[in-house]
């Protein structure tokens, strides 16, 4: 009775997102797609040298880029997480992740899992409640918020979002 619950719960949610334009709504068995989560933290990083020193620096500001690949299986969706290199601002422009990811952001793979449906009503609640970015949002500083970027194939959409939730802990990768 609960797995009937969750399916119609999910099968909701997934009709009532494929009425807007939604990437992760039209998902097919076999198929996936990238989101990018880029944001803005206050950190104070510390660095060990290859002969065993280190340094720690100033608290400042620094971009974050994870990367997760959502992908639509028989069972049900599987996330597979990602985070870039620490990058200092301003040497990076959210922008650039729309046009094609760089080999030199050195993805590191950090975990995979299956997730659950309130994870998925979760992800297109995001996508849903995002705005279209705009030039402005493009540039990072301290008053960059939070984005979005979502690409299936040719198609992409990059989203600034209102709140600051993490998506790694929407779904589930703490």
């Amino acid at each position: 009775m609960k797995l009937l619950n969750t399916l119609l719960l999910l099968v909701s949610a997934l009709s009532s997102f494929s009425q807007v334009k939604s990437l992760i709504a039209q998902l097919q068995v076999g198929d996936s797609l990238l989101v990018y989560q880029c944001h803005v933290e206050t950190a104070t990083v510390t660095m060990k040298t290859a002969s065993g020193q280190s340094l720690s620096g100033v608290e400042s500001l620094s971009s974050v880029t994870e990367k997760f690949v959502i992908k639509k299986t028989n069972e049900g969706y599987q996330a597979s997480y990602f985070t870039s290199d620490y990058s200092t601002l301003p040497n990076r422009r959210f922008s650039g992740l729309k046009i094609r990811e760089k080999d030199y952001w050195h993805f590191k793979y950090v975990g995979q899992k299956k997730l659950q449906t309130n994870e998925m009503v979760a992800l297109l609640t995001l996508e849903r409640g995002g705005r279209e970015a705009i030039e402005y949002d493009y540039i990072i500083s301290k008053y960059t918020r939070n984005q979005l970027i979502i690409k299936r194939r040719k198609e992409f959409e990059q989203l600034v979002l209102d709140n600051n939730q993490k998506l790694f802990l929407i779904l589930g990768f703490n």
